[in-house]
């Protein structure tokens, strides 16, 4: 096949520069090897060659029509995953959201909830500017029951039972096969990021730029300190520490908030010095309890 020799132009000032010279003959700029476009040019007939062998063809360079096709079906399957994907659940929603003592963590189709001590999943989706959780797909996760035999000395049975009121308290109806009439609606401000329901907000908690980071030491004991870093805390009493979880969000009024999560948490020394699982945070110090917390 014989190619036509193109001209070739300066990056830099536009001029017309004779074939095959290194630099700009009108302002002295460096020309681009051009190596690179015969090297892509083989790769496409490589491939080419060996998609014709696949088929049972002759080996020949892929023409205009058959890459068309190719180029076509690429895109329909594309258009398909992200339809799909917008369908059952993949609508860009993920993270964790809090109104201070709940949260709500996407992932997926599926969205864990977790509040007063329950862990649950279901299913969910989203319409419009609606997101609407399956109450039929709800299930406890294991550490859920794992505390509910230990804490609240539930068996099985009572566990399942515990299940069932849930759902029916969701407005879960076995005989209904409408997923929307079947569990219960949150408002999303996508612009915003915060679900809402019944006037409660749910904001997005895994703002930890905004949250606070490096280590505070008590104002009573020195030997008393928590650190912060990227939702690990590690608190530290006179040398036995322990890591605690936690969430980070700001509200409307720009106040930050940490608020501490999880089963280990409500085991922990903190919680049992402090009682408390949320704190507002400022610059320099913060309260929690009743004692003041300064930066190191």
């Amino acid at each position: 096949m014989q190619w036509r020799k193109e001209k070739m132009f300066c990056g830099n000032c536009g001029a017309q520069v004779p074939d095959g010279a290194a630099v700009c003959p009108n302002c002295g700029a460096q020309m681009a090897a051009k190596t690179q476009a015969p090297q892509m040019n083989q790769a496409f007939q490589n491939a080419g060659a060996r998609a014709d062998g696949v088929a049972g063809g002759s080996g020949n360079n892929l023409d205009a029509k058959k890459i068309g096709m190719i180029a076509a079906a690429v895109v329909a399957v594309l258009v398909l995953f992200f339809v799909l994907k917008g369908i059952f659940g993949g609508s860009g929603l993920k993270g964790t959201y809090t109104d201070g003592s709940s949260f709500m963590t996407f992932k997926g189709n599926k969205v864990t909830l977790t509040a007063m001590g329950y862990e649950m999943t279901m299913k969910y989706k989203i319409k419009d500017d609606e997101i609407f959780f399956d109450a039929k797909s709800l299930k406890l996760t294991d550490d859920c029951k794992k505390y509910l035999a230990d804490e609240l000395d539930m068996d099985k049975d009572e566990i399942e039972e515990e299940i069932e009121d849930l759902k029916d308290g969701m407005g879960s109806d076995d005989d209904d096969d409408d997923d929307d009439e079947s569990g219960i609606s949150f408002k999303y401000n996508k612009k915003k990021n915060i679900i809402t329901m019944g006037g409660e907000k749910f904001y997005y908690a895994e703002n930890f730029k905004a949250g606070p980071s490096g280590k505070f030491v008590s104002d009573d004991d020195d030997e008393i300190s928590i650190s912060f870093k990227n939702g690990k805390a590690t608190f530290d009493d006179d040398g036995d520490k322990e890591t605690l979880a936690y969430y980070c969000y700001e509200d409307d009024d720009d106040k930050v908030y940490v608020v501490f999560y999880g089963y280990e948490f409500h085991d922990s020394e903190f919680y049992d010095n402090y009682n408390t699982t949320k704190i507002l945070i400022s610059d320099d110090e913060i309260e929690i309890g009743n004692t003041t917390f300064e930066k190191d």
